[in-house]
């Protein structure tokens, strides 16, 4: 072949190259807008309802629903192969699993008013829900947005307690709303807002953490040979002082909840599912996840005949895109496995896998 030859196939090939390239491009772009078209956003953090044309939105709902009836069954069965609740069969072997005798009717807000029943798993979208149902009961968005209190101390003040007789016939009558996280991520994100740093945040009650779990864990769990923390083991939050020092490492937290009664000696920021919400006691008509919390909003707004009265939105939606697998590297394979091992009804009810996290760990302790 001749080198003109040589010299035009390269230049073709360099041609085609570039086409293939700005094909994607485009294709990637289109696709993106027509996302951003779809749901009617651009991630402000507090959005309104997505704008579905009726077609769309009718296939959004029959998916959400049967998706949702598919988790119910999820939890029916688990629940029942674990002989646990309502589901409990005195001539079955005894549970591996601790589990309380009663439904914990003072964590729920009941809106007997709307027909819902709420139990809020914190760190896993609580904080939309308790301001939707604020917003039920009549307290306005100006209000919600300038007030200083936590908005659970507002939900509760418009949703007083129920003694236990009137909660229990209430969750007769009531829609039964549970939204869970995948168990890893909620944790981790619990410690990183609550526990990681008692100087940030101090409004919302990060000293009063460390005062009660963060300073004993570091006393108990602390290595002698690194009595202060890397600077890699926190990922720094921009325009927010750095942790002092005195907080514990996630490993640290991660051996606590290991080694800890968490139902005796907990909190409900990393409670088990079964043990605060008792799945297994309480039959939930709609079962959401963060994961897919914008489709599960509308699908739960509808399904409550609620879509008049509030939009979906999601609040407090930020977050560092790999802080998994910066913070599960600090663990062992066989810590990753314990915690598994101490979340795994969790892990059960509701479908999740830990492989992805076993994978971010190291090989050895180090």
């Amino acid at each position: 072949m001749h080198r003109g030859s040589l010299t035009f196939s390269r230049i073709m090939i360099r041609r085609y190259k570039c086409m293939i390239t700005r094909i994607v491009i485009i294709l990637t772009v289109c696709g993106l807008i027509s996302f951003l078209i779809l749901f009617d956003t651009v991630g402000t953090g507090d959005e309104t309802e997505p704008n579905l044309t009726p077609d769309k939105l009718k296939k959004l709902l029959d998916e959400a629903n049967a998706e949702n009836t598919w988790r119910s069954l999820t939890i029916d069965k688990t629940c029942e192969r674990y002989n646990l609740g309502i589901y409990k069969n005195s001539n079955e072997n005894h549970s591996p699993f601790k589990h309380p005798p009663a439904p914990q009717y003072s964590v729920l807000y009941i809106d007997k008013i709307h027909n819902l029943s709420y139990c809020p798993i914190y760190k896993a979208g609580s904080t939309t829900w308790l301001y939707n149902l604020c917003l039920l009961m009549n307290v306005s968005e100006n209000d919600l947005t300038s007030s200083k209190e936590q908005i659970s101390t507002v939900a509760r003040r418009v949703l007083p307690e129920l003694e236990i007789p009137d909660a229990e016939q209430a969750l007769k009558t009531t829609s039964k709303l549970l939204v869970v996280r995948h168990p890893f991520e909620r944790l981790l994100s619990a410690y990183r807002d609550k526990l990681e740093n008692s100087v940030a945040g101090r409004e919302h009650g990060t000293l009063h953490f460390y005062q009660k779990y963060g300073e004993k864990i570091v006393k108990k769990y602390r290595d002698k040979n690194f009595p202060t923390p890397r600077t890699d083991q926190f990922i720094q939050r921009r325009g927010v002082p750095g942790p002092a020092g005195i907080e514990p490492t996630w490993r640290e937290f991660v051996e606590y909840l290991i080694n800890t009664d968490l139902a005796n000696y907990g909190d409900d920021h990393w409670m088990p599912y079964y043990l605060f919400c008792t799945p297994c006691l309480v039959k939930y008509d709609i079962v959401a996840k963060v994961e897919t919390l914008w489709r599960d909003q509308i699908f739960a707004i509808h399904k409550l005949g609620l879509q008049k009265k509030i939009k979906p939105r999601w609040r407090h939606s930020g977050g560092h895109s790999n802080a998994s697998k910066i913070y599960f590297n600090q663990l062992s394979r066989d810590t990753v496995r314990r915690l598994y091992e101490k979340f795994k009804l969790d892990f059960e009810l509701f479908d999740y896998s830990h492989d992805e996290y076993y994978k971010y760990a190291m090989q050895e302790e180090f």
